[in-house]
C-alpha cells in the first residue's frame, strides 16, 4: 500500500515546475513536508537554541517559495535546497552577531573598568588612567570601538571576528593589530594638562 502511493507522489521537480506555474501554496507543502526535517537538522547544526533553529527553518521555506523560479534544474532539488539552507544559515548567522554588536552602546568607562580590573580582585582603578584610557577609546571610529569591545569584553575568537567582518583570520590579526596600536597611541598621546578629572 505505502509503495503504491510512493509510485504515486510527484518527484521534486514536478511539483517545483507547477508550483512555480500555479503559484499553488498546497502543493508547496508537499515539498515542505517532504524536505522540513532536513532543513530543521542543517540549522540544527548552527543554531543549538531550539527556537532559533525552528524560526530560521520557518524563514528558509519562506524564501525558498519566493525563489523557486530561480531554480535551474540543473542539479536535484534536494541538492539547490542543501546549498540554499547552508548558504542562508551562513549569511543569517553573520547578519546576527553583527547586528548584536553594532547595535549595542559602547561604553568607554565599562570598556576602561574591564581592562584595569580583569583579574585583580583589589585592583583599584587609576583615576587618569582611567581618564586617559577613555578618551583614547573616544578617538577610535565606532567600528574600532566594536571590534575593540568585541575582542577583548565579549571575548569573540579572532575565527568568529572574521565571519562577522568577512575577513580571513589573518587580515583579521592585522586589522585588530593596527586598531590597538592606534589605541596605544592614543593613549600615551593623552594631554593630561587637559584631561580635567570631574
Amino acid at each position: 500500500m505505502n509503495l503504491n502511493k510512493q509510485q504515486h507522489q510527484p518527484s521534486d521537480e514536478a511539483l517545483v515546475r507547477a508550483i512555480v506555474q500555479k503559484e499553488d501554496t498546497q502543493l508547496f507543502e508537499i515539498l515542505y513536508d517532504r524536505y522540513y526535517g532536513f532543513v530543521h537538522k542543517r540549522c540544527s547544526s548552527f543554531f543549538k537554541n531550539k527556537q532559533d533553529a525552528e524560526d530560521v527553518s520557518q524563514e528558509i521555506f519562506f524564501k525558498v517559495f519566493l525563489k523557486l523560479e530561480t531554480f535551474s534544474f540543473k542539479s536535484k532539488f534536494s541538492t539547490w535546497l542543501y546549498s540554499f539552507a547552508q548558504n542562508y544559515c551562513i549569511n543569517y548567522t553573520r547578519s546576527v552577531k553583527y547586528r548584536k554588536w553594532e547595535n549595542r552602546h559602547i561604553d568607554p568607562e565599562k570598556l576602561s573598568a574591564y581592562f584595569f580590573s580583569y583579574n585583580y580582585d583589589s585592583c583599584e582603578i587609576d583615576p587618569i588612567q582611567l581618564k586617559r584610557l577613555k578618551h583614547a577609546v573616544n578617538l577610535l571610529s565606532k567600528h574600532e570601538q566594536q571590534l575593540i569591545l568585541m575582542k577583548y569584553c565579549g571575548r569573540i575568537t579572532i575565527k568568529e571576528l572574521g565571519d562577522i567582518f568577512e575577513l580571513g583570520e589573518s587580515a583579521m590579526k592585522m586589522k585588530l593589530k593596527r586598531v590597538k596600536e592606534k589605541l596605544i597611541a592614543n593613549y600615551r598621546a593623552s594631554d593630561l594638562e587637559n584631561l580635567k578629572l570631574v
